[in-house]
């Protein structure tokens, strides 16, 4: 016997609450039959799936192994759907999108332009997220596409890659902090003062981390974190912080005159992003042309 979309919607249910009751509820069915649907599973694969327990239902070794592919078979099962149902046409559907926050302005920014204005009825979803969550949630099948730097060991999660674009991190300070006075800072005189930036988990901590580390140093004293752009720019206002950002998500502060970008050279960063998708499996018809259109709209490699 071989197992179907029921059997898939059955597992990822149960795995998800832990109870037959609570995942039989939610299907719409009698918790015996959904009980005798994971027993045919279970058989069909020759392995345990789930340790049963007085408080419900825990995945054994096998049910972990087997729930990231049961996951993307049924994303790529509605993909199937979603795509033969738009197949004549992208005049609707849905496109998912992943993306670090310094790859929406202007790279990715411009190729949704596009997309959106030769398919006016495209629905897309937009979801800002770091390297290792955007990582899962593609291979899990939860977005067709995402752009990032670079994903260690990319090819071990069945993904592929290609370049796209860059773009340049630098110092942003307020205009009257007092290492504008400086001509020439050092690493130890940023130090003297507090930082915004992104959480401890992204790889731009891991540059600085790495850079302060070339001499010695412990890594600056980052009081606040967000990713929020909004709050990390309010908060530099008039005040001594110091934060490293992508020069394209804070260009309209510096426009405006509320903070200024702090030449440093030996912080200053330029990171690649890449495209990346899903190895195996299918693509829906608004992915496929959206990658074509990254393809019009990215930038060459530098030194290729």
């Amino acid at each position: 016997m071989s197992f179907s979309h029921r059997h898939l919607t059955a597992f990822v249910t149960v795995s998800a609450l832990h109870s037959l009751g609570r995942a039989a509820e939610q299907m719409h069915i009698t918790q015996p039959a959904l009980s005798r649907i994971i027993r045919n599973l279970e058989e069909t694969l020759g392995v345990r799936l789930f340790e049963r327990h007085p408080l419900g239902m825990t995945l054994t070794a096998h049910g972990q192994a087997f729930l990231p592919r049961a996951e993307l078979l049924l994303a790529d099962w509605s993909a199937a759907i979603e795509e033969q149902r738009h197949i004549s046409a992208l005049t609707t559907g849905t496109l998912r999108i992943g993306c670090v926050a310094g790859a929406v302005k202007p790279h990715l920014n411009r190729a949704l332009q596009i997309m959106l204005k030769r398919h006016p009825g495209l629905r897309i979803i937009a979801t800002e997220a770091i390297e290792d969550k955007l990582t899962d949630a593609l291979v899990a099948g939860q977005i067709d596409l995402a752009v990032a730097g670079e994903i260690e060991g990319w090819a071990r999660y069945g993904l592929r890659q290609s370049y796209y674009a860059s773009d340049s991190w630098n110092l942003f300070v307020a205009p009257d902090h007092p290492l504008c006075a400086l001509t020439k800072p050092s690493l130890s005189d940023l130090l003297t003062y507090r930082w915004v930036m992104v959480p401890e988990d992204s790889i731009a901590r891991d540059h600085l981390r790495a850079v302060f580390g070339t001499q010695s140093l412990p890594p600056p004293d980052c009081v606040m974190q967000t990713r929020s752009i909004t709050v990390a720019a309010a908060t530099l206002v008039g005040s001594d912080y110091i934060t490293m950002m992508p020069d394209s998500l804070l260009e309209s502060e510096v426009a405006l005159g509320r903070l200024v970008k702090l030449p440093f050279e030996p912080l200053a960063w330029h990171r690649a992003l890449f495209l990346y998708r899903r190895d195996k499996g299918s693509l829906s018809p608004a992915a496929r042309e959206f990658i074509a259109i990254m393809a019009e709209t990215g930038e060459a490699r530098p030194g290729a």
